[in-house]
Order: C-alpha cells, then structure tokens, then sequence
C-alpha cells in the first residue's frame, strides 16, 4: 500500500495489508472532505447512494509507519450530510432522529481497495492507448491514440480547481469529446455555466444558456425547495454517537435557508455568470467569436453527480453536439436515475458554514475551538424530488437518466470503458457490432 507515493507498512501499529482487511470488514466510507487522503484508499461504490446505512471510524485521526519507519498522523473531519425527501411533517421529525446502522455487504469493500491502483488510472500519467497530455488533482485532460478522443476528467467545479479546468478545456481538441463526471461533488454554478457556453453552439446565445431557470421570473422559487430544520439529534458526535453539548445556537423548528430569502438562493448565484454583476465573469472561458466546438460530447458518470454537476449534464443533455451519456457503477441499479441535489450555487451545509453561521448568530469567536472535527450530520436541507414530466419546472432539476449502461463490470477499469464508448463512435476497422 502506498501514501503519496510512499510505501505504507503499518497503520496505527497494524500491519497495513490486515488493518485494510479489519477495516474493510467494519467500515465503509471515510470521509467527504476533498482534503481526505484516505478517500482514494476506501472508495466505495456505492458511497452516496446509501451513505445513511454504513457505519464510520470512531477516532479522527490515523498513523501510517512508512518502509523508512518515519511516521505520519492525519487528522481529519468526518463530515456526513444525510439528505431524505420529506412527505410531511412527520417525516420530516423522524428523518432527523438518529439511528443505529443497517447491515449491509461488506464483502465487497476490500476488492475496491485492492483494485486502488486502477482507482488511480489518471495519477499514472501513462497508459498503452492514452496520451496523457496534463492535469493533476481532480482535473486531467488525456487522448486516445487510435482517434484522438479527447478524454477530460472533471472531478469537481470548484473555484479552487477553475484554472486546471479553464487549462485544459481551452488547449482540449478535436471531434469528440469524453467527459468523465464520476465521483462529481458540484461546486461553483457559474463554472458549470461557463462550460455550457464554451461547449455547445447553442449556448452562445445567453439566453438559452440561463433559459432553464424560467422560475427566477415567472414563478415563486419557493415552490421548488425546500427549507430545513435543525432538531437537538441533527448532529452527532461521531465518538460517542450523542449530540454536541455546545449547539445550544440551533433553534429547533425554525427554518433555516441560504440567505433567508429562498428567491435569493438560486437567482443570485446562478445567472449572469457572464456579467461582471455576479462574480465579475472571474469563470467565462469563452471571450471571442471563432469557437471551434467538438462535433461529437459523451458524458460517464456513476450517478454521484452534485448540484452543479447535474445542473451541467442536464442542460448538456439538450445539446446539438451531445450524443449520450454513458453510467458505470456507483448510483445506479441497472438504469436507475440521480437527481439534482440541491438549487444551483449551493446546497447543504459542509463545516465551514456551520462555522460561520454559529459566528453570525453572536457566539463568542473562541467558542468555535470547541467545535469537534468529527460529526455525524443529520439535516433535511434543499431536497429536490421534481416530476421530470412536468414541463413548468426548471430543467436543472429533472431526473437525470443515462442512455446506456457501460457493459464492463469493473467500475475501476477506466480503459475499458472509454473504449467502449469510443467503439461506439467510431469503430475499429473490422468491428462488427453485436446486434441483438
């Protein structure tokens, strides 16, 4: 096992091989914070999905004995946003009390760790069919040798990662495009936006570009989210499983939304991302008129896919240059569709915000120390459940189907699946197609 690059011997005093078996017998995910090593160790495929059944570690932080017997303790938040669609009010209280965790199968945890060097297909910077051309992070830009497929994995769309992103998709070229949003957490609407537009012909025009969100101007906002409430069980500590002594700031059964005002909550982070009114432009790409699009976008994705991320497949979708997208593993039962998980520009509440807002409502600065690194998080927040049928609704928000399943079952064996969906674009010479 390795840790950036370093050969990992012990864990926490444990020989690394039988602490990643004891741990793949009693824990799932980590963490979902993007500065968690450990997340590319103990990804799992069905991590969002079911998030609410799979028990957690019980201590924040974690040692690793390197070959050369240096040593190296992380420390880090467990930080579980749980979101439920809400019926009613009933509902709505018992979603917010906790409960002991469900069993599930744990078998298939420990092939995900052993299979953690495929996990890492982009980090190789290699391959036999793949020119890797740049990137690092989240965001990596390869070509297939046999077409010149461009091949571009967009892990996020946070601010902090915009300039790999704008790098690549400004030097990114030719016919067809692969785009891989697996894992994709959302981020910053604007940077989706910005996307759309350098993307696809018809999204030049800004007003099909933003046209989905009809509801900033012809209806109430109100009536597509939803607000949430914090209950004394909302968080937990993950060591003791019992709620944070020092929260006496939640109000329960208050409604709590982002800004207060829903009608801000996507209006003022989602449109004129062009303008120097929201954001002064900082995430357009495109700044000229002689725009070379690519003739032919796929899309692969596990169905993990955020706000931001689902609001760029779902417009992407009714693209002239878009032709399929194509789901591997994680949320998907055969053909199951994902949803949107919140409005564009913003969704549930990650730590800092809990910081910040306990600091807005006149707590004592200092107070914050007390604030522990791990939580279990338990909120309603934002939810959108929408009939993709019904046309008065923003588009943002469908249900968000994909067109084929890739055949591969290796939800690690990257390769495999891009050339499948190359072979479907242009086959080889003498491929003949399985017509059933």
């Amino acid at each position: 096992m390795k840790y950036n690059d370093r050969i990992v011997t012990k864990i926490d005093g444990i020989n690394a091989f039988n602490y990643i078996k004891q741990f793949a017998g009693q824990y799932s995910l980590i963490s979902k914070d993007k500065n968690v090593k450990l997340n590319s160790v103990f990804k799992e495929e069905f991590w969002l999905r079911n998030l609410a059944r799979y028990p957690l570690p019980s201590s924040n932080n974690i040692r690793f004995t390197f070959l050369d017997n240096n040593e190296l303790t992380l420390t880090f938040p467990y930080l579980v946003i749980m979101t439920k669609k809400i019926d009613n009010q009933a509902s709505l209280e018992n979603d917010n009390m906790f409960s002991s965790t469900a069993l599930f199968d744990q078998t298939m945890v420990l092939n995900y760790v052993t299979n953690f060097e495929k996990l890492n297909w982009y980090n190789e910077n290699q391959s036999d069919n793949f020119d890797y051309i740049m990137g690092g992070n989240t965001t990596y830009y390869y070509v297939h040798k046999r077409t010149k497929t461009a091949v571009i994995k967009l892990g996020s769309f946070t601010q902090e990662n915009f300039q790999d992103v704008k790098n690549i998709f400004l030097l990114a070229s030719g016919n067809i495009l692969i785009i891989d949003l697996i894992g994709n957490h959302g981020g910053h609407s604007c940077i989706a936006y910005s996307l759309l537009n350098y993307l696809v012909p018809e999204y030049s025009n800004l007003g099909l570009l933003y046209e989905p969100m009809d509801a900033r101007t012809t209806k109430s906002l109100i009536s597509f989210s939803r607000a949430f409430n914090f209950y004394p069980n909302s968080i937990l500590n993950l060591q003791t499983g019992l709620p944070f002594t020092n929260m006496d700031w939640i109000q329960p059964y208050i409604n709590y939304t982002r800004g207060n005002l829903t009608d801000e909550y996507s209006m003022k982070w989602s449109i004129n991302c062009d303008g120097e009114a929201f954001g002064m432009g900082q995430f357009w790409l495109k700044n000229g008129t002689n725009t070379t699009y690519f003739k032919s976008i796929y899309v692969l994705t596990d169905g993990t896919c955020g706000s931001a991320c689902s609001l760029f497949l779902s417009k992407l979708k009714f693209g002239s240059n878009f032709k399929k997208a194509y789901g591997i593993g994680g949320g998907y039962d055969g053909n199951n569709v994902f949803e949107s998980s919140s409005y564009a520009g913003g969704g549930a509440f990650n730590w800092n915000d809990i910081v910040t807002y306990y600091t807005l409502v006149g707590a004592n600065d200092s107070s914050i120390s007390y604030l522990p690194t791990s939580a279990f998080l338990n909120l309603n927040v934002y939810e959108i459940y929408i009939n993709r049928l019904n046309p008065d609704y923003p588009r943002e928000f469908l249900s968000q189907s994909i067109d084929k399943q890739v055949t591969s079952s290796d939800y690690f064996n990257l390769e495999s699946a891009f050339e499948q969906i190359i072979n479907d674009e242009s086959p080889p010479f003498g491929y003949a197609p399985i017509i059933n």
